[in-house]
């Protein structure tokens, strides 16, 4: 039979709580656990910046600031929301699955390979915590073979 403990008196000063929300703790928690992330030493956030940085310049006005506020302005929003590119004058730019994959690359200095699988890892954890109709709107806005991998359960 187990005896019975106390639970030791903790007299320490508590830990501030986090200025970051829940959410996004989680989600960068996902990534920085994934294999993905870990094989290539990519910081959970800055793969998650540069992914969304990428995404951004893709995207429509309209269509970037629905993925935002999916995403919770004050979560994993601010990710997206922190990207350069959403201070300036339109942005959308036509690009391949190629030259998206390339710029995450060259943002996170990896080879392409690696990017790809970086990339994968965050459209999964992004995909995840959106609503379907908005999945669908973010691959109408794509390329087919990037809007198939954006769409396609990892």
């Amino acid at each position: 039979m187990a005896e019975h403990t106390e639970p030791p008196i903790n007299s320490a000063t508590p830990v501030k709580e986090r200025d970051e929300p829940q959410d996004l703790q989680g989600f960068l928690d996902e990534l920085g656990n994934s294999r993905e992330f870990q094989v290539n030493g990519v910081d959970a956030r800055k793969g998650a910046e540069a992914v969304f940085c990428t995404l951004a310049r893709r995207l429509s006005d309209g269509e970037d600031l629905k993925l935002l506020w999916s995403l919770g302005k004050g979560g994993i929003g601010t990710i997206l929301g922190a990207c350069s590119i959403h201070r300036g004058p339109s942005h959308a730019k036509r690009m391949g699955r190629a030259e998206f994959i390339t710029d995450v690359a060259d943002h996170l200095r990896i080879p392409t390979d690696q990017a790809m699988r970086v990339l994968t890892a965050v459209f999964t954890a992004v995909r995840d915590r959106i609503p379907d109709d908005e999945v669908a709107a973010v691959a109408s806005q794509l390329p087919a073979d990037l809007a198939d991998l954006w769409r396609r359960p990892v």
